[in-house]
């Protein structure tokens, strides 16, 4: 046994150790029956943080367990973890679950062991964003497909002695940037010829395999030389959606800025106009579409950036007076919070020598009860005080609050006339397109009509179609500006709305806010001042019971 140890410890190939831990599997299997995860099991499980005093935890502690081990407990089910919110490392190794669940609250967690179990499918793992190191090592699991997805940071990834057979299944990992330790031995999959290869092409950020270092030269061989054809066709495939993923990144970006001046509808404007679902396939026939179309595009472009630069300069003042506004209002809270904390050190200071004075008094009950009556009375005249501040306060940020809300209602007046006026030339542009569009319909059905060209009719019978059939080419019209005209009001409405609800919804906060902060303070005060107040009619209470208990006795034994 010593032998066998010592070899062990000398590095021993992982075919041994998982030997090893078989055996050891099967002896608990034989006389521990199936569980499920117990608050005993649980208080014994606990690794880490250890108390101070030595003791187990408690399950009233659970939410500040970190590591919890419940390996070889023959576990038929994850259960019963819903309090170990601050989770990081979880090991249920060498038990009998057959399925990974209820783990989605852990969203702290880094490590998770479920090696050594009947897990047949990888799931439950979505909301584990923190993962690092995942063992799924021996389990009975046949493919990995995309449901690793929740996982992007993952480090750490065993998957040995699975029932894996595709090497397609180690394409899927290639998304996982930050792997560098991958374990799949023991799978059917590493008995292709070209397994390693594969891996190191399609996995170059690995450092370890199969808990065998990596050689970099193997790397940059299998990069140049293995299936180059469809690697190269991966990689444009990734540069691609990478680009795609910045482009939609940017647009998020672009549409969040102009949210901030109400101009979000503005982006993307006339796309949804001209959209497939707008557009009409008759108009597509006429010859004159296409260039008022573009005379459209044109004219909205210049609207809507008429539109973005005055809106962007009022905003641009809106939000200085915004923030100006708000460090008046909070310097202003600060000022009145400091003079009343010195107001309130001043009298505890007076306080103190008060008391002072009182214990030292030689049994002259009257002029303790002059000090007392006299510190009572500066008492009453500071809680006076500072609820006279805290009302003037009160008063004169309502009185700013309201006069900034005329001087903001002005301003979003004003954006909200520059507004209207942009929808009102959109309608404009819109009629003279339907204008246009009518008079050239209706030309061209005229013509195509009196020449009956039936060469065009037999070459091109989508044209010959809804040239011929004016009225509902006309109610084709009818319905694309219908669908122009439902589209316009809507934005108009959806950027009036954003702008009164902005305005409404950042006073109420603002009134909210001083209302609750108002009413915190007047708690404050009266705390402090019923404090004080106790700590007085003691010192009085202790002088009563000198004069009246101890026959002149001093009570402290002095």
């Amino acid at each position: 046994m010593a032998d066998a140890l010592a070899s062990l410890g000398q590095g021993s190939s992982n075919a041994n150790v998982a030997k090893i831990a078989i055996e050891q599997r099967k002896k608990k299997a034989e006389v521990v029956e199936p569980q499920i995860i117990s608050e005993e099991l649980l208080i014994e499980g606990v690794e880490e943080p250890v108390r101070p005093d030595g003791d187990a935890w408690e399950p009233i502690d659970f939410p500040q367990v970190t590591s919890l081990r419940l390996s070889f407990k023959n576990i038929i089910e994850i259960s019963n973890l819903n309090n170990f919110d601050s989770l990081l490392t979880l090991r249920l190794d060498n038990n009998i679950i057959d399925k990974i669940s209820n783990l989605g609250h852990l969203r702290q967690l880094t490590w998770l062991d479920l090696s050594f179990n009947n897990i047949r499918e990888i799931e439950g793992l979505d909301d584990l964003h923190e993962l690092l190191d995942l063992s799924l090592y021996h389990n009975q699991i046949e493919e990995i497909k995309d449901r690793l997805d929740g996982c992007p940071k993952l480090n750490i990834l065993s998957l040995g002695h699975n029932n894996m057979k595709d090497l397609k299944q180690i394409d899927y990992l290639r998304q996982f940037q930050n792997l560098r330790c991958l374990c799949m031995e023991g799978n059917k999959v590493c008995n292709h010829d070209s397994y390693n290869q594969h891996v190191l092409a399609y996995l170059p950020h690995l450092k370890y395999l199969d808990y065998m270092l990596i050689d970099r030269k193997a790397v940059a061989q299998a990069q140049e030389g293995y299936n180059l054809e469809e690697l190269t066709e991966v990689r444009e495939k990734e540069q691609a959606e990478q680009t795609r993923q910045k482009a939609q990144a940017e647009k998020s970006s672009t549409i969040e800025k102009l949210k901030t001046a109400f101009l979000d509808c503005t982006e993307d404007l006339f796309e949804e106009m001209f959209s497939k679902e707008v557009e009409p396939e008759n108009v597509l026939v006429l010859q004159c579409y296409q260039g008022l179309k573009e005379d459209y595009r044109d004219k909205l472009s210049e609207e809507i950036k008429g539109l973005r630069a005055r809106m962007e300069e009022k905003n641009d003042v809106r939000l200085r007076k915004v923030s100006a506004f708000e460090k008046a209002i909070y310097a202003s809270e600060k000022e009145s919070e400091d003079e009343a904390f010195q107001q309130i050190r001043d009298f505890k200071s007076v306080k103190k020598k008060v008391l002072s004075q009182v214990d030292k008094e030689d049994g002259v009950r009257a002029e303790v009860d002059d000090l007392l009556k006299h510190l009572l009375d500066e008492l009453g005249d500071l809680e006076n005080q500072l609820m006279a501040n805290e009302i003037a306060l009160q008063e004169s940020i309502e009185e700013a609050l309201s006069d900034f809300e005329a001087k903001i209602m002005d301003l979003v007046k004003s954006m909200l006339d520059n507004s209207r006026e942009f929808f009102t030339r959109l309608e404009d542009l819109e009629k003279s397109f339907l204008t246009g569009l009518t008079e050239g319909a209706n030309s061209e059905i005229e013509a195509f009509t009196q020449t009956q060209e039936s060469a065009i009719a037999d070459t091109d019978p989508q044209k010959a179609k809804y040239l011929n059939n004016r009225e509902e080419m006309n109610q084709a019209l009818t319905n694309f500006t219908d669908a122009h005209t439902s589209l316009i009001t809507n934005k108009d409405d959806y950027m009036t709305n954003q702008m009164n609800s902005w305005n409404r919804t950042y006073f109420e906060n603002h009134r909210a806010r001083q209302y609750h902060r108002n009413r915190q303070r007047v708690m404050d005060i009266r705390k402090v001042i019923d404090e004080c107040k106790s700590e007085i009619q003691a010192a009085s209470e202790d002088g009563n019971e000198y004069d009246e208990g101890d026959g002149g006795v001093d009570p402290y034994g002095r």
